[in-house]
């Protein structure tokens, strides 16, 4: 072993080949929809891999699609978190309590227009919940002001020779699709500098919760309910299949084995005698399958013998299907509450189990308040971070941006059912 420098060393076999150890400050790779691959190269890839295959964010994505409850599990989870908005506070200290008074400024209208604040939130709320992370790419303009923008997930990964104390990131909108992915089509971006935040004229900050053996990338909490959402998706491909063909094996056909051995008192050969049988299959099955063959009328012919007792025929028997309707729906519910939970709302607000109580008007105005206020802010501290940054960048030492909730009230106290209320108490 010959070492290149700190790092990098060169290992030689006694037949002469070679090979590059490289030693990097990495704390491994992610236990949780991590890949295989923990050194540099071992992935043959220069970013850190999200999911076994780098398309962890594409597999998820194509659960989605197929099922009808996701995306507006997510959607109402969203509209929770954003509630009216973000809006500003300043911060005042009088007599040693903090107070937060609302705060307007036309340099501020102007650069919440300029970056479409409301859309970059709604974005990274919606990223946070489908991927549990969102990227922000950071860019100064001429005069210094930064715009924020959310970067999709499917096309950012955390570049494999980063630390942790200066992430640097690599943008590419075919990561997963092995098809189109070409790595040196892959654009290196410098992660957001927490110490010196002018230094980068582009930057990307990476916003996440920490889990416990993911030092890359995080996931939301529905992603665990996967073999859920598949056995969800199974539900409407089944009836639709049962309906088109017919519930599981509906008959039974007993028919001679050696029904078509012969003809006209002559036995077959074997090719034809299979070609009857083949024949008659695919006719039998064709006219009992179908929406179209519904209530038919089946006409038999048969031979009697010298008893006059009819002899062997074709015996079609209707076979009972013990499965229910009902028991297909309980699974259906089963599987949308358990979905519906794993999303982190509750299964009321989610309308997943309607008629079954805990829908009153009342009842559903103290969920939601319950939602908004205490199952919100993680989100809104993770999600107004690249805000508060963007603030400091801007000279706001004593602004504090905050989304805005809703709060439900009865109608003889507001005509409209609503009013906005902050989600933080104006009096910290």
């Amino acid at each position: 072993m010959e070492w290149i420098n700190d790092n990098v060393a060169v290992v030689t076999s006694k037949g002469h080949t070679a090979a590059i150890l490289q030693l990097t400050d990495r704390l491994g790779r992610d236990h949780a929809y991590g890949s295989l691959a923990v050194t540099l190269g071992g992935s043959g890839l220069e970013h850190v891999p999200w999911g076994a295959g780098d398309n962890q964010p594409n597999t998820m994505g194509v659960l989605v699609q197929k099922n009808n409850q996701i995306r507006p599990l997510l959607e109402s989870n969203r509209d929770m978190i954003y509630g009216s908005g973000i809006t500003f506070f300043q911060r005042i200290v009088e007599n040693g309590k903090k107070r937060l008074e609302p705060f307007e400024d036309p340099q501020l209208d102007e650069w919440q227009l300029k970056t479409r604040l409301a859309y970059y939130a709604i974005a990274a709320i919606n990223e946070r919940l489908t991927n549990g992370n969102h990227f922000t790419r950071f860019e100064l303009d001429l005069d210094g002001l930064p715009t924020l923008d959310v970067v999709d997930c499917y096309s950012m990964r955390i570049d494999q020779a980063s630390s942790k104390k200066e992430r640097r990131f690599f943008f590419n909108p075919y990561f997963g699709e092995y098809a189109y992915f070409r790595p040196r089509e892959s654009e290196p971006l410098p992660g957001f500098n927490f110490a010196d935040p002018l230094r980068h004229v582009v930057s990307v900050l990476h916003s996440r919760e920490h889990l416990s053996g993911n030092p890359h990338y995080a996931f939301p909490s529905w992603w665990g309910a996967s073999e859920w959402i598949e056995l969800a998706n199974l539900i409407p491909v089944f009836h639709r299949s049962g309906i088109t063909n017919g519930y599981n094996i509906k008959y039974l056909v007993k028919m001679p084995k050696d029904y078509f051995d012969t003809e006209g008192g002559k036995p077959l050969p074997v090719e034809k005698i299979h070609a009857r049988w083949r024949e008659f299959s695919e006719n039998l099955s064709q006219w009992m399958a179908g929406t179209k063959n519904v209530n038919k009328t089946l006409i038999l012919k048969y031979l009697r013998g010298d008893d006059n007792k009819p002899l062997d025929s074709i015996d079609v028997v209707p076979l009972k299907n013990e499965m229910s309707d009902d028991a297909y729906a309980k699974v259906w519910e089963m599987a949308n509450v358990s979905i519906a939970n794993a999303a982190g709302i509750l299964p009321t607000l989610a309308g997943v189990n309607p008629g079954k109580g805990n829908d009153s008007g009342s009842q559903i105005r103290v969920m939601a308040d319950f939602q908004q206020h205490f199952r919100t802010p993680v989100h809104h501290q993770i999600l107004l971070e690249p805000i508060q940054y963007a603030l400091r960048l801007m000279g706001y030492r004593d602004v504090v941006p905050v989304f805005t909730g809703v709060q439900i009230t009865t109608l003889d106290v507001n005509k409209e059912g609503t009013q906005p209320v902050t989600n933080q108490k104006t009096d910290a």
